[in-house]
């Protein structure tokens, strides 16, 4: 029987705002994941020859379409290259693509994870994958973790600052509302910013309301307080 799994890399580094263009891998090889997991090289090749049309890009394995993989690199032996097309035209797709760009661009690291079941293991070495069945590539802007690779991985706060202030947490959420996000997540950063008068020691503030913040606003400020 196939093994489901979930396997992430923080691996998202070339963006094109006017296509919605990301490029990255969506996994990595010789590289042992928080499983005990190695993907091997050519491990991804019959899956992506036989069914690279049926592969579908979610955000956080939700399982909400906001982009479609247009091509893979099944020839770079360092891992599997993967370019996306986002839909810039849906909420949903405009959203993830603005999202993960967001982080990036500020510092943090994020990256895509893998969804679908394993179907070869070496018979040499049981840790070693040699044949995945893919059935969804995500890119990730939560901290969420699937396990711990999971994570957007936000262990360096904004232009590598190692104590960052007040000041400059407030400076990229201020950025991220002149983003190209949807209106429901501008309203949301409408929302949030109300919380920017609120000084350290006073009474705590309920953030939760008929209009949450969106999660990746939360999971950024979670490292301001």
């Amino acid at each position: 029987m196939a093994q489901e799994i979930l396997k992430s890399i923080p691996t998202l580094k070339e963006f094109d705002d006017e296509k919605g263009i990301i490029r990255g891998y969506a996994n990595v090889y010789n590289v042992k994941d928080s499983d005990g997991d190695i993907s091997l090289f050519g491990s991804f090749t019959k899956t992506v020859t036989e069914r690279g049309k049926k592969i579908r890009i979610f955000k956080n394995h939700d399982w909400e379409l906001v982009g479609v993989p247009i091509e893979f690199d099944l020839t770079d032996t360092y891992g599997l290259g993967m370019t996306a097309k986002m839909l810039l035209d849906t909420p949903a797709g405009r959203d993830a693509y603005n999202e993960v760009k967001f982080l990036v661009d500020n510092g943090f690291e994020s990256g895509m994870s893998i969804g679908g079941w394993v179907e070869k293991r070496s018979t040499k070495n049981p840790a070693e994958v040699v044949e995945y069945k893919l059935r969804e590539i995500s890119v990730l802007t939560t901290v969420d973790p699937a396990n711990e690779l999971s994570l957007v991985n936000m262990v360096k706060s904004v232009k590598q600052l190692e104590e960052p202030t007040r000041e400059e947490f407030w400076k990229v959420i201020e950025k991220a509302y002149n983003e190209r996000f949807s209106d429901n997540i501008l309203k949301s950063l409408e929302e949030f910013m109300t919380l920017k008068d609120v000084k350290p020691g006073d009474e705590q503030v309920d953030t939760t309301s008929n209009r949450e913040p969106s999660k990746i606003i939360l999971d950024i400020y979670k490292l301001f307080i």
